[in-house]
């Protein structure tokens, strides 16, 4: 486990060097930062890929923690589906553009799913500030 702390550690190191060097090439007006554009879009899937990939050995050496993703996977699962049952699904014209009535019940999913979130984390917020205010 030692050697891959140091071997990450290096290739960040390597990654960071590359990305200095790119934005002086940027700054100094000898590149376009088409390079800078490419290095992104290696990187992101890159870390994409290790990040999924330590969730998934993390989850698999913990149970404890795999009990608790299925179980917020579940929570969130349900309000995708109340949020889907709850959106309508209108045909909407805007200007030239006319909004079919599947994107329109995607769309409104992604909103009613936003809103419920935002709520519970508001009150989960002032809750907890509520609990450690009483607490002292």
């Amino acid at each position: 486990m030692k050697q891959l702390k140091i071997i990450l550690t290096v290739l960040i190191a390597v990654i960071a060097l590359v990305g200095a060097i790119l934005y002086i090439l940027i700054l100094t007006g000898k590149s376009t930062g088409n390079e800078m554009i490419v290095a992104g879009e290696i990187l992101v899937p890159v870390t994409a890929a290790i990040a999924l990939f330590f969730g998934i050995k993390n989850l698999a050496t913990n149970p404890q923690a795999l009990k608790k993703s299925l179980i917020s996977l579940a929570v969130l699962a349900i309000v995708a589906i109340l949020s889907y049952v709850a959106a309508t699904d209108t045909l909407t014209v805007v200007g030239d553009i006319t909004i079919e009535s599947s994107m329109s019940k995607l769309v409104g999913t992604g909103i009613y799913m936003f809103y419920f979130l935002a709520v519970v984390a508001i009150l989960a917020m002032v809750g907890f500030g509520v609990k450690k205010t009483l607490n002292k």
